[in-house]
C-alpha cells in the first residue's frame, strides 16, 4: 500500500512540474516523458511496480543486517589454536538455546551453530558433521532465495509495461494517420509517438536502478552464508577434537 502511495505522490508530483514549465521547452519535454501528464498512465504504473520492488528488497536487507548481529554474540571461540571437546560442543549448543529462551532474538548463524552441534552429537563424525552442515546452509539459501521469486517477476514486468505503452502508443499513432494532412493533426500524433518510445525508455531506466539494488542484495545474501559457513566451520566443526578434554 505504501509503494502505491508514493508512486502516486511521485506522478504527481511529476505533473504538477509538468504543469508549471512552460511549453516547448526542453525540461517540460523532460517531465512530459517521465510521465508528467495525464497521458503517463504507463508510466505511473511502471513507478507502482519499481517502489513495491524497491520496498521488498530493502525489507530484505534490514533482515539480513539484522542477522548479522547473530555474530557478535560471540557463541563460538575465536581465539587461535583452541581444540574443543565433545563435551564443550554441547556446552556450546546449550549456550545457543539459552540465548534464545532470552528473547535476543531469532539468528540464523545461532540456528547454524545448534544444528551442527546436534549433528554431532547424533553420530560424532566430524566429516558426517561438517557434510550436513553445509547442506543445511545451502538449504537455508535456497529457501531464503526462492522469497524473490516475486522481484524477479516485477523485474520483467517492468519492461513488459515499457512495452505495452510503445504498443498502445504507435496503434494510436496508427489509428490517427488520417490526420497527417492536417496542421492540426500532427501534434496528436507526434505526441502518441512520444509517448510510444517514452514508456520504454522510463522502463529501461527504472530497471537499472532495480537491477542495481537486487544485485546489492544478492551480493549481501552471498556474503551473509559465506561468513556463516566460514564462522561455524573455523570456530566450531574445525576445532573439534575427540581426544580433548573438556
Amino acid at each position: 500500500m505504501f509503494s502505491l502511495l508514493s508512486a502516486a505522490v511521485f506522478w504527481l508530483f511529476l505533473m504538477l512540474l509538468g504543469s508549471i514549465s512552460a511549453q516547448g521547452t526542453g525540461f517540460h519535454r523532460l517531465i512530459e516523458a517521465f510521465g508528467g501528464s495525464f497521458n503517463g498512465y504507463i508510466q505511473a504504473a511502471i513507478y507502482g511496480v519499481f517502489f513495491y520492488s524497491l520496498f521488498e528488497l530493502f525489507d530484505k536487507r534490514k533482515y539480513l543486517q539484522e542477522q548479522n548481529r547473530g555474530f557478535g554474540l560471540q557463541l563460538l571461540p575465536v581465539k587461535d589454536q583452541l581444540v574443543l571437546s565433545p563435551e564443550e560442543v554441547a556446552r556450546i549448543k546449550l549456550n545457543a538455546i539459552q540465548v534464545e529462551q532470552n528473547g535476543v532474538g531469532t539468528f540464523l548463524v545461532v540456528d547454524f551453530i545448534k544444528k551442527a552441534c546436534t549433528q554431532y552429537r547424533n553420530d560424532g563424525s566430524i566429516s558426517e558433521t561438517l557434510q550436513v552442515f553445509n547442506t543445511q546452509v545451502d538449504n537455508s539459501k535456497s529457501e531464503l532465495e526462492s522469497t524473490l521469486e516475486r522481484v524477479r517477476y516485477l523485474l520483467g514486468a517492468i519492461i513488459s509495461l515499457g512495452f505495452i505503452g510503445t504498443l498502445i502508443g504507435l496503434s494510436t499513432s496508427i489509428g490517427k494517420a488520417h490526420l497527417a494532412r492536417t496542421a492540426e493533426g500532427m501534434p496528436e500524433i507526434t505526441s502518441q509517438l512520444n509517448m510510444a518510445f517514452d514508456t520504454t525508455l522510463v522502463a529501461l531506466l527504472v530497471g537499472l536502478v532495480l537491477n542495481f539494488f537486487y544485485h546489492r542484495y544478492l551480493e549481501d545474501l552471498d556474503t551473509f552464508y559465506s561468513r556463516s559457513k566460514t564462522y561455524v566451520i573455523d570456530n566450531l566443526i574445525s576445532r573439534i577434537y575427540k581426544g580433548a578434554k573438556a
